[in-house]
């Protein structure tokens, strides 16, 4: 009984560690902070499939999301890899809340360059986060390809 025990708990952990290796890695972190302005990014390393809507706010340090939660997203800068891991395509990112509602959609990015993005385009507001962030990629390359999402927030006065 134990050795089958053993083989199943040792069979359930390969197949949550390769489950783990196939997920892209989304590492967000903060870059600057200047008055009402906090800068900060989010490096999007593919698994070589598309990136269904993660929430970026569960992703954070309680510190980072103290500077992200609460305030309102202006812009995004959408930096792809270069080198080794520039993507093999153009990129489409959208941005959703609370409901899976789409906040921000763009299609067809530069993979060779920069490129600046109002937030406020879609839906003629900038953007409140609140109780989640998520974000959600096309395929974008073979695994290991990147793509860097810096926002400026603003941070309102307590």
């Amino acid at each position: 009984m134990k050795k089958l025990f053993l083989a199943v708990t040792l069979l359930g952990l390969l197949f949550v560690s390769n489950q783990a290796m196939a997920d892209w890695t989304l590492t967000p972190s903060q870059v600057s902070e200047a008055g009402h302005y906090f800068k900060w990014k989010v490096v999007c390393t593919t698994d070589g499939d598309a990136l269904t809507a993660t929430d970026l706010l569960a992703l954070m340090g309680t510190r980072l999301r103290g500077k992200v939660q609460g305030e309102t997203l202006m812009l995004m800068k959408i930096s792809p890899g270069t080198g080794g891991v520039i993507p093999d395509t153009t990129i489409n990112v959208t941005l959703s809340d609370d409901e899976d509602d789409a906040l921000f959609a763009v299609t067809g990015a530069s993979k060779d360059a920069i490129s600046w993005h109002d937030l406020s385009a879609d839906i003629s507001l900038f953007i409140p986060v609140t109780g989640k962030l998520a974000v959600a990629f096309n395929d974008i390359g073979t695994s290991g390809d990147q793509v860097t999402l810096y926002f400026i927030t603003w941070i309102e006065d307590r």
